[in-house]
């Protein structure tokens, strides 16, 4: 240190001072002494604030875990609130120094999550000589996961869409359950929501300005398609492709026969016991009944074989089954007539007409089975390649034994609509185990009664469309049973339309079968019973889109029994008017107590409907005008499509579990919707997670 030069004794006396260091240190130490001190302390006291921080979270995690399995069983925010104050208490603390709240998890925005916030002051003595505040705020927290976010049972998927949307009086029950929407849920006064949690994803909360919903939770929160690239789904969806691609079968071609001989079984002995020496044959008449007798094995060759009025006809009914009879004509039958068992190679028609047998055998038929008005027609089992059709006749009644139908288009129309394989306007029964390959599909007309495969569940359906796109079309009134297609090898696919659209009162019995492909629309006003399996609808399905509803079928009043079944809809066209205008699914006109029950096994378990997948068709889905009491149980999917309820529709999944997915969700003009689905939650099925 450098002094000025002082002069004297008191200079002297300075200078020796100033030079001296012996009480620095001592200088120094009382300067310093409460500045460590204070540091000391603060240090201390903080790390004391360290271990009551540490303590502090232990405290929230097994808060935030407890108010969590709390809540997974109970859905009680209070109960999960209590919860945790207990495990504040029972640690020490004072329990208003927790809170519990219910929100996103920080894991995941689509689950929810039990955040416990531990909140205490704690007190510091010695560190304010520093002018630290008194007390230290101590702040933890933890998250506990709650497996996920309720899982919906009804979901409004897009975010630019209207969401869920109530009005006039409708109401949705999802209590064991959420109802969620990636945008707004709009619930004006008269409506509501019960649910066991909601969501939504829009900027202002839910409206309700009468306080709507009902739920233990409403959350801002997105919620993810929970079958976007489900397998089961894409399978279904690649399958349209390949209904698309689909054909009906061609028709048979005319038998080649060489010209024969024709014979009139008539009032001129002579003449018929003539000809049928030249065909090779006998023939003998007794009491207006002839009787031909032809040698087993051999080929006969006839021209047209008709009968005079009031003549019956045995024809060689005690011969074999490996006799030919060639006809290069037709045949034509009245009053009582029978014919053995054999090969039957017909260039013409075979038209009935009284009472007409023919034995078992192979039939082939260049031109149509014609069974004339009031005539009973049965035919034996074996193998029938009809080129022109089959036609019946009002007041007929017409059998086949079990066997193969190759059926060609009739050359005229049916009942002035279109030409069928099949046109039946009366009574008309094959049974089954049957193969049927149908060119151009069947037409069933009002009042009619047809059986297909009667009694068997191995039957195998191949069926095109006639000159009208329908592969099936049914009349109002009419009653058509097609028997199941199980087994090895057997199909049901209609490269056509089903298509029963007005008149009501008919009955639809579809077969069961794995998979059911239709090329084209499924268009009924009647009851359908659909056997279990999926169907693969290229086009819409709609039940009374242009009127009709339940009606008697199978002994009970019903409109839509469909049990194991997934309908995958491609939406490739839709209704032109009407309450079903533009929608690929719709139920409408008095379509009530409709039971639809998806399968609880294979690639579409659980998968009641399937809409269109691809996001560039927004075909949706309604239920509408009194389509009341409907009971669908499984998934009803609609990705891109709206669905929506109107004119006092309703719809629940009855005792078990429906889950709605569309595009958006709008119930209006007093509709109901219910779910009783126990789904738990998403991502975990209620397992609880301590996450942060």
């Amino acid at each position: 240190m450098d002094w000025p030069s002082l002069k004297g004794a008191l200079g002297r006396r300075l200078q020796h001072f100033g030079a001296a260091t012996s009480g620095n240190v001592a200088i120094i130490f009382a300067v310093t002494l409460p500045i460590l001190l204070g540091f000391a302390a603060l240090a201390a006291e903080y790390g004391h604030g360290l271990v009551v921080q540490g303590r502090n979270q232990r405290i929230a995690d097994m808060a935030a875990y407890s108010g969590a399995l709390v809540y997974s069983a109970t859905s009680s925010q209070a109960a999960m609130l209590a919860a945790g104050q207990r495990v504040a208490k029972v640690n020490g603390l004072n329990p208003a120094s927790i809170t519990m709240r219910l929100g996103p998890s920080p894991r995941s925005s689509s689950s929810q999550a039990v955040e416990a916030r531990v909140d205490v002051q704690q007190p510091l003595y010695l560190a304010p000589i520093l002018g630290v505040p008194a007390t230290l705020g101590i702040v933890t927290t933890a998250y506990a996961q709650v497996g996920g976010a309720s899982a919906a049972c009804i979901l409004a998927l897009d975010g630019a869409k209207s969401g869920v949307t109530l009005s006039g009086g409708t109401s949705v029950t999802a209590s064991n359950c959420a109802v969620s929407s990636n945008n707004t849920i709009t619930v004006p006064c008269g409506t509501k929501i019960t649910a066991k949690a909601v969501s939504y994803n829009s900027a202002a909360a839910p409206s309700q300005p009468c306080s709507g919903i009902t739920a233990s939770a409403i959350t801002k929160v997105a919620t993810a398609d929970p079958f976007a690239g489900n397998a089961g789904v894409a399978s279904a969806n690649a399958r349209i492709a390949t209904v698309a691609a689909m054909t009906g079968p061609a028709g048979p071609g005319v038998p080649t026969v060489p010209a024969g001989t024709s014979i009139e079984f008539g009032w001129d002995q002579a003449t018929t016991k003539s000809r049928a020496t030249t065909i090779g044959c006998t023939a003998s008449f007794a009491s207006n009944t002839w009787t031909l007798t032809c040698p087993n094995g051999g080929t006969y060759n006839f021209g047209t074989l008709t009968l005079g009025g009031g003549i019956n006809l045995n024809f060689n009914t005690t011969g074999s089954a490996t006799t030919t009879y060639n006809f290069s004509g037709s045949i034509t039958t009245s009053a009582t007539v029978a014919f053995g068992p054999g090969k039957y190679n017909v260039v013409g028609n075979i038209t009935t007409n009284g009472t007409t047998s023919f034995g078992a055998g192979t039939y082939k038929l260049g031109g149509s089975l014609i069974a004339g008005g009031g005539a009973t027609t049965t035919f034996g089992a074996g193998t029938f390649e009809i080129a022109k059709g089959i036609v019946t006749g009002g007041g007929t009644t017409t059998s086949f034994g079990a066997g193969s139908f190759w059926i060609g288009a009739n050359t005229t129309t049916c009942n002035g609509t279109g030409l069928f394989s099949i046109c039946n306007t009366s009574t008309l029964t094959i049974p089954g185990p049957s193969v049927f390959k149908l060119a151009a599909g069947v037409s069933n007309t009002g009042g009619s009664t047809l059986y297909l495969g009667k009694d068997s569940t191995q039957n195998s359906f191949q069926i095109g469309a006639a000159n009208t796109g329908d592969a099936l079309s049914l009349g109002g009134g009419s009653k058509t049973y097609l028997s199941d297609a199980l087994g090895t090898g057997n199909v049901f696919q209609l490269a056509g339309h089903l298509s029963a659209p007005s008149g009501g009162g008919s009955c639809l019995v579809i077969s069961a079968a794995p998979q059911h492909d239709i090329k084209g629309n499924f268009n009924v006003a009647g009851a359908v019973i659909m056997g279990a399996g999926v169907y693969t609808i290229d086009g819409y399905y709609a039940l009374g889109a242009n009127g009709g509803g339940g009606s008697p079928c199978n002994g009970y009043t019903i409109s839509v029994q469909a049990i194991g079944v997934t309908i995958v809809i491609s939406g490739k066209a839709t209704p032109g008017s009407g309450s079903c205008l533009n929608q690929a699914f719709c139920v409408a006109a008095g379509y009530s107590n409709i039971t639809l029950t998806a399968p609880d096994s294979g690639d579409t378990a659980k998968f009641a409907v399937i809409g269109p997948i691809s996001a560039a068709n927004t075909k949706g889905a309604t239920f509408a005008e009194g389509g009341t009491n409907g009971k669908i149980s499984g998934v009803f999917y609609f990705p891109n499509g709206a669905i929506s309820m109107t004119g006092g529709a309703g719809v629940s999944g009855g005792t078990s579990c429906l889950q709605l997915i569309g595009s958006s969700v709008t119930l209006a003009g007093g509709t109901t919707l219910a779910s009783e689905c126990a789904m738990g939650a998403t991502g975990g099925g209620g397992k609880v997670t301590l996450v942060q």
